[in-house]
């Protein structure tokens, strides 16, 4: 599968277990470490880019992958794959929704709110394991093919 965002700067190639983003003429392989859901070449893609700070690989993905997810429940939410950089600091995480408006309605729901409870406390995953001062996101509408 590969999702291209509308104006032609990145690209995601997804396989069951590797992915390619591309960046313009910039390339970084991954390993894809959970999926849910089926993707399809159209909607609208998040690409969370999370830095681990670096041995903190491990603690990332037991916390992170053993979370209470309500996505499948969120109208408008299609897939998510949780990658792991083939190199570097960062993980992947990819959203694709039916739209940008679906995407905007989870982020103001209580369900988001309630998952993202521990953000910026003590017991969040962003004090020790994530530095969110070098973390990103990318958001696009999907080119259809």
């Amino acid at each position: 599968m590969i999702l291209t965002d509308v104006e032609n700067s990145y690209q995601v190639s997804i396989g069951e277990e590797k992915a390619i983003i591309r960046n313009n003429s910039e390339e970084k392989g991954y390993s894809i470490i959970e999926s849910k859901g089926p993707l399809e070449a159209k909607g609208f893609c998040v690409l969370n880019n999370v830095y681990i700070n670096t041995g903190m690989e491990k603690a990332f993905e037991a916390r992170f992958l053993n979370r209470q997810s309500n996505l499948a429940t969120v109208t408008g939410f299609k897939a998510l794959r949780v990658m792991k950089a083939e190199s570097g600091p960062y993980y992947v995480i990819l959203t694709l929704w039916d739209s940008a408006q679906d995407f905007h309605n989870w982020q103001e729901s209580s369900q988001y709110q309630k998952t993202h409870k521990k953000r910026g406390t003590s017991s969040g995953l962003d004090r020790e394991v994530v530095a969110r001062k070098h973390s990103f996101n990318v958001r696009f509408h999907i080119q259809n093919q």
